[in-house]
């Protein structure tokens, strides 16, 4: 929702490792839906030197926005998986610029026809994109990173008459693991198959939706209700008519679900849905899960 002037063109960010993609859900911009986005990256403490291995991408002119987790075990290989997962959203990226690729699927599968020059390196891997002209929000995801779409709606407060804005979840793309904390991934030899592996999920989104896209840093310390209790306290702001405070409030929506996640992770006395994770598998494991975050949120 920035105006033509102030719409800067985004590629990779990665100021910290903690990627939470705030894509403030789209609103009409010039009589279409557009999408504000916004993000934060958080690295976890033994990995901050390096920038993290988590990446994400937003391009506000394509309404395009990325998130990939590098997978920590290839560094025992000496590879650097944050190096990997930059260069394979560089490479989705630039497909869908080049103005061949038709629809997100077509730009995956483009950029995945050449090997990646790093040699080395795993990753999990979210896409989305609102298509343009449309109210289609498509979205890719393979692994343990993940989207939601929230949709603001009046509810009632519990115990009064009074009734308040509520972000209600309308969509959210399922993790694919092969057991706990064992994601599905792409890996550099693979990376040519990952158009097949992916799992495609598409919705109509409405003037006001709320877009959170983010890797598992986010998604393994912060149960739903918690995310939308935070995206409810800021509704107000992302929907500001005015482009710049609504991009603003972006911003601040990401930065603040990063730094309560990556609180979280650092925790061990309270359940968080990792822990809930490892109950189910017979797995012993209590409080929060010390990762990379990053998330880029759009609206």
């Amino acid at each position: 929702r920035r105006s033509a002037s102030t719409s800067a063109y985004h590629t990779l960010r990665q100021p910290h490792s903690m990627l939470l993609a705030v894509c403030s859900a789209p609103a009409l911009h010039s009589g279409r839906l557009h999408v504000v986005l916004g993000g934060s990256v958080l690295p976890h403490p033994a990995k901050a030197d390096k920038g993290g291995e988590d990446a994400f991408l937003f391009d506000d002119k394509r309404c395009l926005f990325g998130v990939a987790d590098g997978v920590g075990g290839s560094a025992k290989n000496g590879v650097d998986p944050g190096a990997f997962s930059r260069e394979m959203l560089e490479r989705c990226h630039q497909a869908a610029a080049c103005g061949v690729a038709d629809a997100l699927p077509d730009a995956l599968r483009l950029a995945s026809e050449c090997p990646l020059s790093g040699g080395g390196g795993s990753s999990t891997l979210v896409l989305g994109q609102l298509e343009e002209g449309t109210s289609t929000l498509r979205l890719l995801n393979l692994g343990d990173s993940g989207a939601m779409v929230l949709r603001p709606a009046m509810r009632e407060v519990s115990g009064t008459d009074a009734k308040q804005l509520w972000p209600r979840v309308v969509l959210r793309t399922q993790e694919q693991t092969h057991g706990w904390n064992w994601p599905y991934q792409t890996r550099a030899r693979t990376f040519d198959a990952v158009g097949k592996e992916v799992d495609e999920v598409s919705t109509a989104v409405r003037e006001g939706d709320i877009v959170l896209a983010a890797s598992d840093g986010v998604f393994d310390n912060l149960f739903e209700d918690a995310l939308q209790f935070l995206v409810a306290e800021r509704l107000d702001a992302l929907r500001d008519p005015d482009p710049l405070a609504a991009q603003a409030a972006a911003d601040a929506l990401a930065q603040n679900i990063a730094a309560q996640a990556k609180a979280i992770g650092g925790m061990r006395d309270l359940k968080t849905p990792f822990s809930e994770a490892a109950q189910e598998e017979g797995r012993s494991h209590k409080g929060g899960k010390v990762d990379d975050v990053a998330e880029p949120q759009g609206g």
